[in-house]
C-alpha cells in the first residue's frame, strides 16, 4: 500500500474498473484525483470525495502527484500520461496488482460469467470467513463495487480485453469460459485461448468451468484443476435443477458424492455455473463447504444482470448481455424462470466490430424471443464501419425465422416496443451500451399503467 500512500491521479477514473479501483486507493489512504472524457453519474458520485475533471488536460494533474494510473481506454499520447514524465505511470491492472500483493488473490476471469461469479465468491468468502476484499466491474446492490478489507483473501474481476492481464499471479484463478471476443486484440481466436491458458498456468490453483471444452484446454496448464458445471466428468456438479422467476435450485455432488442442496439467488443454467465458480473459490480458500451453501442465497446480484426494474403483470429487465452467447443465456433464464410468458426483447449491439463479426450469430438467438426491437450499435469510442448497423442484426432474425424491426434510435425503439407489448410480457432489454436507460424509462411508463 506504501506507493499508493500519497496523491494518485486516475486518467479515464469514471470507468467501471477505473473507478472501483478508485475506492479501493481511498480506503488505503491516497488522495485521489483524476479526470474522464465525459460526465457521468459515475463521475458525479465519485466528485463528492475526489477532485475529478472532465476532459482531459495537463493542467488537471495536481502537484507533487506520486502516482498516475491509466486506463486500457487511454493512448500513451494522453496529454495528462505524458505531463506525468517522471512520475511512476501504472496501468490500471498494474496497480490492482500492487494493491494485492500479499493477499491471496483470487482472480476471476473468462468471456462470460465473471461479474457475477466474482461478486459471489466475495460475498461467500467474507461471510465465511469475516474478512476479504473484492474488486467487480459492476454496480452491485447496497455495497459498493470494491473493498480493500482486512485479512488475506481478495477476490478480484480480471478483465481481459487489453491483453494485460495475463502478467498477474493469482493464487486461484477462476476461468468460467472462453469465447469470441476481443479477439483482435490477441490477434485471433488462437491467441486469446493462449493467453487464457498462460494466466491460469501461473495461478497455484485453479477451477475451470467442464461444460466449455474450450476453457477446460485451456486449464491443461494445471495438474489437478477442480472442475464446475453440469457436465458428468465435472468434480463440482449441479444436478436436479429447478428454477422458480429469479432463483435457481439443484442438489451439488462433489465427485459423484451429494454434497448439499444449493439455492442460487439468480435464474437459469448461467447462473448456477456463477454459483458453482464461487463455491469453487471458496473450497480452494479452503472455506467449509456448508458454510459457503448457507451465505449463498444472500448472496446480491450485480445490476444489469437480469436485474427486474417492474413486475405488475409486465415484467421488465435489464441485462448488460451484449455477445451471442450472453443473450441465449439471458432468453434461457427467462423461459425457464417465468415459462409461458412472452418475451419482447430488445437489444442495442454494442460496438461495429462485434456487430459486423456476429450479426448473423445475434440473429439466430434472438430468434427465440416472440418479437425483438433492434435499436442503433452503441459504438463505444469505435467509429462506424460503412455498411454495418443494427438493421443487419434485424434482417438476421427475421433471416432465422424470428419476428424482428430495426429502429433508429432507443425513442423510437422504446415505441416501437410499446406497440408489441401486452399484459403479461416480458420486456427484456439487452445491450452493454446506454439502453440501461431505455429499460428504466420502460419500467417507468408501465407502473404508470401507460
Amino acid at each position: 500500500m506504501s506507493e499508493f500512500a500519497g496523491r494518485v491521479h486516475l486518467v479515464g477514473i469514471g470507468g467501471d474498473g477505473m473507478a472501483a479501483l478508485a475506492q479501493l486507493l481511498r480506503e488505503g489512504g491516497a488522495t485521489v484525483s483524476g479526470s474522464d472524457i465525459r460526465d457521468s453519474s459515475r463521475t458525479a458520485a465519485l466528485q463528492t470525495w475526489a477532485a475529478v475533471h472532465v476532459g482531459h488536460r495537463a493542467e488537471n494533474l495536481p502537484e507533487r502527484t506520486d502516482a498516475v494510473i491509466y486506463s486500457s481506454a487511454i493512448t500513451p499520447g494522453n496529454v495528462e500520461v505524458r505531463a506525468a514524465h517522471g512520475i511512476p505511470r501504472l496501468s490500471r491492472l498494474a496497480a490492482l496488482s500492487e494493491l494485492t500483493r500479499g493477499r491471496d488473490l483470487v482472480a476471476v476471469v473468462g468471456t462470460h460469467g465473471k461479474t457475477t461469479t466474482a461478486t459471489w465468491a466475495a460475498h461467500l468468502t467474507t461471510a465465511a470467513t469475516g474478512e476479504g476484499g473484492y474488486y467487480v466491474g459492476g454496480d452491485v446492490p447496497g455495497r459498493p463495487s470494491a473493498v480493500l478489507g482486512r485479512g488475506k483473501p481478495f477476490v478480484a474481476e480480471i478483465d481481459e480485453s487489453d491483453g494485460r492481464f495475463v502478467g498477474l499471479r493469482p493464487r486461484v484463478a477462476i476461468l468460467t469460459s472462453v469465447d469470441t471476443d476481443h479477439v483482435r486484440t490477441y490477434g485471433g481466436f488462437g491467441g486469446l485461448r493462449r493467453a487464457f491458458a498462460a494466466f491460469v498456468a501461473r495461478a497455484d490453483r485453479a477451477a475451470v468451468c467442464a461444460d466449455d471444452p474450450v476453457a477446460v484446454e485451456a486449464a491443461r496448464g494445471q495438474r489437478h484443476p477442480l472442475t464446475y458445471g453440469f457436465s458428468v466428468q465435472a468434480d463440482l456438479r449441479a444436478t436436479g435443477v429447478e428454477y422458480w422467476r429469479g432463483k435457481s435450485f439443484f442438489e451439488l455432488r462433489m465427485r459423484g458424492r451429494k454434497a448439499g442442496e444449493v439455492e442460487v439467488p439468480g435464474p437459469g443454467p448461467h447462473n448456477v455455473r456463477n454459483a458453482l465458480g464461487a463455491i469453487a473459490a471458496g473450497m480452494l480458500l479452503h472455506v467449509p463447504l456448508p458454510d459457503l451453501l448457507r451465505a449463498l442465497p444472500s448472496a446480491a446480484r450485480p445490476r444489469r444482470r437480469l436485474e427486474v426494474l417492474e413486475e405488475n403483470g409486465y415484467l421488465v429487465v435489464d441485462d448488460y448481455a451484449h455477445h451471442p452467447t450472453e443473450v441465449a443465456a439471458g432468453l434461457a433464464a427467462l423461459r425457464l424462470g417465468w415459462p409461458d410468458r412472452r418475451i419482447v426483447a430488445i437489444f442495442q449491439p454494442h460496438r461495429y466490430s462485434r456487430t459486423q463479426a456476429l450479426a448473423g450469430a445475434f440473429g439466430a438467438v434472438l430468434a427465440r424471443a416472440d418479437r425483438v426491437v433492434v435499436s442503433r450499435v452503441y459504438p463505444a469510442f469505435e467509429r462506424p464501419i460503412p455498411g454495418v448497423s443494427g438493421r443487419e442484426v434485424a434482417d438476421a432474425i427475421c433471416g432465422a425465422g424470428g419476428a424482428a424491426v430495426y429502429r433508429d434510435n432507443l425513442g423510437a425503439a422504446l415505441d416501437a416496443a410499446a406497440e408489441e407489448i401486452e399484459p403479461g410480457d416480458i420486456v427484456a432489454c439487452f445491450g452493454a451500451g446506454d439502453i440501461w436507460k431505455l429499460a428504466r424509462e420502460m419500467a417507468r411508463g408501465l407502473s404508470y399503467g401507460s
